[in-house]
């Protein structure tokens, strides 16, 4: 296809409409009219032959072929808006750029207050997702642009694809956590005692078991799983009204498990502390917001001063 009948803003509305999903919400990002709006995705459906989107209940849903486009249109823009925006410009108090994080939501809780106060800014926007795994970096999405980074405890850049970057930002160590009171502090914490005793645990979406139950079930051992929850707060609620334990992230029981009542201790497995990374792709690496996302994002969780 000739792209010379292409307008740079039939992309933009593209990338605007593939980012809301709703026709009004996307025109005012780009500062059109409902109808000025439509007419640009129809004049693009018919360059490209494609329905592009289609109306649907959950709002206007992309094609193959707008899922295809989206990566590439996406990639194009940045590199566009980062010749034409000097780094020194990027001022987020009269910024309205929305930024896409995929995290766990362990790390979440540790941000929330400073993602919510960094919005603010001018017309900033914050939409946060979970990570659909722990250890497992959202590679396809980084590259398409549907996320601007993701955070993790990801393996090391060793395994991570050409083109994206890694940053670690710091280390977490796994306790075991129960009500005070409970009889597993009436002795010493041995393995054994460990895998008799019933647990809790945070379990993603897409997981049958955790971390530990692997790490378990490698030495030949098998704990008392009696409650799988998808969020680590409610794992320390549940914790604190019953005579369950759980293993979880040293940084979360010492923001939450006092006002619980909640005692910890070293877990018993000796397992290595986990390596806190932040991804994102390499086209981004210089982007103005971006890099002023990821310096707010570094000083709080690496505990470096601003």
């Amino acid at each position: 296809m000739n792209i010379s009948g292409i307008d740079l803003n039939l992309l933009l509305a593209f990338e605007a409409l593939m980012d809301e999903r709703h026709v009004g919400r996307a025109a005012r990002r780009v500062g059109l009219s409902q109808p000025a709006f439509s007419n640009a995705i129809g004049r693009l459906r018919v360059r490209l032959k494609d329905q592009l989107f289609v109306r649907k209940s959950q709002g206007m849903v992309p094609t193959p072929r707008a899922d295809q486009l989206a990566g590439p249109i996406r990639s194009a823009l940045a590199q566009l808006r980062q010749t034409f925006e000097a780094p020194h410009l990027f001022d987020p108090s009269v910024s309205a750029h929305r930024f896409h994080i995929a995290l766990s939501d362990d790390v979440e809780l540790r941000l929330v207050s400073l993602l919510s106060r960094a919005m603010l800014s001018g017309e900033l926007q914050m939409q946060t997702r979970r990570l659909d795994g722990l250890f497992t970096v959202p590679e396809v999405e980084i590259r398409n642009g549907t996320l601007d980074l993701a955070i993790g405890y990801f393996p090391d850049a060793r395994y991570l694809s050409s083109g994206l970057v890694m940053q670690s930002l710091s280390e977490e160590n796994n306790v075991v956590i129960a009500r005070r009171g409970h009889r597993l502090w009436k002795g010493k914490l041995t393995l054994h005692r460990f895998t008799q005793l019933d647990h809790a645990a945070v379990i993603y979406r897409n997981q049958l078991w955790g971390l530990i139950d692997n790490e378990l079930a490698s030495r030949g051992l098998k704990r008392r799983l009696r409650l799988a929850l998808p969020h680590c707060l409610s794992v320390l609620h549940a914790v604190s009204t019953s005579d369950l334990i759980a293993c979880i992230q040293e940084s979360v029981v010492e923001r939450f498990g006092k006002g619980l009542n909640l005692v910890s201790c070293p877990e018993p497995l000796g397992l290595p502390p986990f390596v806190l990374r932040m991804v994102w792709d390499c086209q981004r690496d210089n982007d103005p917001s971006h890099t002023w996302l990821r310096e707010l994002i570094v000083r709080e969780l690496s505990g470096r001063p601003g």
